[in-house]
């Protein structure tokens, strides 16, 4: 599985119903001001509990490593985050269970990947 160069809009606060019905509103899509790819929370607390402020930077890395076209390791991020490993792995392990990172196994290493090129979080 490739890296998507896409966006993920983390919509805080945000009235999904409204956003349904103006998708389903006969509209051009060209007219709607909506993400592909959109994630609506209720509360900053949602938002907190789904992505703490270590996976939040963890996200933002690997989405700018990205950019280098070689991923890192899980021991490798560790180390250059000043992590330790087990709690790089449980952050890991979260971000893919989101749907937001997915690992790729190579003979003994495993690498991590983002799925999007871009995360926005809307405060609504």
């Amino acid at each position: 599985m490739k890296t998507v160069n896409s966006v993920l809009t983390i919509a805080v606060g945000r009235d999904m119903e409204s956003d349904f019905e103006e998708l389903f509103s006969g509209k051009p899509l060209s007219e709607i001001q909506q993400s592909a790819n959109m994630l609506y929370l209720e509360s900053y607390e949602q938002l907190n509990k789904l992505l703490s402020p270590k996976k939040m930077d963890l996200l933002r890395y690997l989405i700018e490593e990205q950019s280098n076209q070689k991923p890192k390791s899980i021991s490798e991020i560790a180390k250059e985050l000043n992590r330790h490993q087990e709690a790089i792995s449980r952050d890991i392990s979260a971000l893919k269970n989101l749907g937001f990172v997915f690992l790729q196994k190579v003979k003994q290493t495993v690498y991590v990947l983002p799925v999007y090129s871009k995360v926005n979080i809307e405060l609504c």
